[in-house]
């Protein structure tokens, strides 16, 4: 059996380079060839995106026609609820993750080729915590592959898995499950250029970002399995694509300007002490109802000028699928945290992933400090931080903290109650003398 598949993964909104990708696929897809995306196809860091509730992610998947998608944490944990529910009912493929107990997902399925049977199964990175306060249910990932393996592998002549759990858990899998032909891989945005093999098992990865699309060759009759990437760079825009792209920008841009407030202007400097930063970790202490917050100029992209405010103002100035978290520390832990941010180099880190989508960290604002200073060193303190403080690379210790996550606001999604004119955000949140 002879088999042509091409591959692409982690998007993230980056809709510039979605033509390239459809010329891509037009050119080298055969009528029995297989399509696949990987997940984080939609980002919430696109306006678009936005506006239309990740829908023009799906409109653009459905135009590629692919076998199957699968999803990744994007989709997953920064959309709400209902935005996820509904974010394939207009789908024109199925949507592959074992692992993810929702009305959109389906199992694994057997693809009937002339020259053979496919088994294609999916997962998705298990953020067991996060999923559940969305509302969904996960499961761990090798406890599902083992029974789809067992449901599957007696019926097809090669058997494919879908992951968005990132190169090295591939790896583990491969490891685990040598009845697997093939993993095609995303969310660490490895550039395997011709695939790794592992314990037999071919796993492939087609880097981020619209860079690259992947074409893995299998030929059972002989073994061969070959991956090979290709630079998207190369390769001019689909003229269709484009246009599709192009109305469907410009409709949600026009939807997310409309003004919801009006201010007279909210300066941001990345390494002063700026009031649209004040305003926000403010915000934060309110809504989340914390003794102190902590938020770095970082997150705000520049200043909010003076006039009518938008959403699209705000999702322009805090792009970052980041929602706010409650972390409970003592005294002592909380002033640790105080003399870490408080330096220069924390104030110049520049930060890749985590769900940050700036260049660096800047200044610390607080809000709450003062009333709390001197920290009494065994007390307990909630403290309000962007979420991507509690993940373990930035504050290890922090990662082990007792926390409380506030889903699915984003930061922006504050700034927006706290602006808006007709939000009761100001009756119901903000603090009274």
């Amino acid at each position: 059996m002879k088999l042509h598949i091409i591959h692409y993964n982690d998007l993230h909104s980056h809709f510039d380079m979605w033509p390239r990708y459809m010329s891509f696929v037009k050119e080298h897809r055969t009528y029995d060839s297989l399509v696949f995306d990987l997940g984080d196809h939609a980002d919430r860091v696109d306006p678009a995106t936005e506006a239309t509730k990740g829908k023009i992610n799906t409109h653009l998947l459905n135009a590629l026609m692919p076998t199957a998608v699968t999803i990744g944490n994007n989709e997953g944990i920064t959309f709400p609820h209902d935005w996820l529910a509904n974010l394939y009912t207009e789908a024109d493929f199925p949507v592959l993750v074992s692992n993810l107990e929702a009305p959109f997902t389906k199992q694994g399925v057997i693809h009937e080729l002339p020259t053979g049977k496919v088994g294609v199964f999916g997962l998705t990175a298990p953020y067991i915590e996060l999923y559940g306060l969305l509302g969904w249910t996960i499961e761990e990932p090798f406890d599902v592959a083992a029974r789809e393996i067992e449901r599957l592998r007696q019926e097809v002549d090669v058997l494919i898995c879908l992951s968005h759990l990132g190169f090295y858990q591939d790896e583990e899998l491969a490891m685990r499950f040598p009845e697997l032909d093939l993993i095609i891989g995303a969310h660490t945005h490895h550039v395997l250029d011709d695939g790794v093999v592992k314990n037999g098992v071919l796993i492939t990865q087609a880097g981020k970002h619209g860079q690259y699309a992947g074409e893995i060759y299998m030929n059972t009759d002989t073994g061969e399995k070959e991956a090979v990437l290709h630079s998207l760079h190369d390769y001019a825009e689909d003229e269709a694509t484009a246009k599709l792209l192009d109305r469907e920008q410009y409709l949600a841009e026009q939807q997310m300007k409309e003004p919801i407030g009006e201010t007279s202007g909210l300066a941001n400097d990345w390494f002063s002490e700026s009031p649209f930063s004040q305003l926000l970790v403010e915000t934060m202490r309110d809504w989340c109802d914390a003794d102190i917050a902590c938020v770095p100029a970082g997150i705000l992209l520049g200043s909010l000028p003076p006039g009518p405010v938008s959403a699209f103002d705000l999702h322009r100035l805090c792009p970052h699928p980041i929602n706010p978290c409650k972390v409970t520390m003592t005294g002592v832990e909380v002033q640790t945290f105080l003399d870490e941010v408080k330096t220069d180099q924390f104030e110049q880190l520049k930060v890749r992933g985590l769900g940050f989508r700036g260049k660096l960290m800047g200044r610390m604002h607080y809000a709450g400090l003062a009333e709390h200073q001197p920290l009494e060193p065994t007390r307990n303190y909630t403290v309000v931080l962007p979420d991507m403080f509690t993940f373990g690379p930035l504050f290890p210790a922090i990662k082990e903290m007792p926390k409380e996550y506030f889903m699915p606001e984003l930061l922006r999604d504050l700034l927006f109650e706290r602006l808006s004119e007709k939000s009761e955000y100001n009756e119901l949140h903000v603090r009274k003398p």
